[in-house]
């Protein structure tokens, strides 16, 4: 394998083997389609969301086309200002993480390493927790 490495690598040109591979890596990601949706969702202009995070219009444009990735800095800059996992921006409604709190996975991870019966009693509170939230939703909504 490492012969025909080098052998390929001698008759490829380099820039371009590099550019190949970069290209293969993002169109595994569907990142244009998924800020055009949140972007579309939102109602917004490439000018009005370059304004709002930061970003050039014109990259936001190459990034929708998916002619290039964003830096790091830049996708979490849009997935900051549309409150959304990393991992959204990249493969979208496949991404398994959709939670915005950090804090509260670390928690989670806590509880899962608990006895059963303490993992219990936390689910029952959760629960009655979320209950008792929808319950002043809907008290509120009829009050209205």
């Amino acid at each position: 394998m490492y012969y025909i490495y080098n052998y390929m690598s001698s008759k490829i040109n380099k820039p371009f083997y590099f550019y190949y591979f970069l290209y293969i890596i993002i169109s595994m990601f569907n990142i244009g389609e998924n800020l055009k949706k949140l972007r579309k969702e939102k109602g917004l202009s490439f000018r009005r969301l370059a304004k709002e995070v930061g970003i050039s219009h014109p990259n936001l444009a190459i990034y929708e086309k998916n002619e290039a990735m964003p830096s790091f800095k830049n996708a979490f800059k849009i997935c900051n200002y549309f409150d959304v996992p990393l991992e959204y921006l990249l493969i979208g409604d496949k991404s398994k993480l959709t939670y915005n709190d950090f804090e509260l996975i670390e928690i989670f991870h806590e509880v899962d390493k608990l006895e059963e019966e303490y993992r219990s009693m936390i689910k029952k509170y959760i629960r009655k927790v979320i209950n008792l939230k929808k319950g002043k939703n809907s008290l509120n909504k009829e009050l209205k």
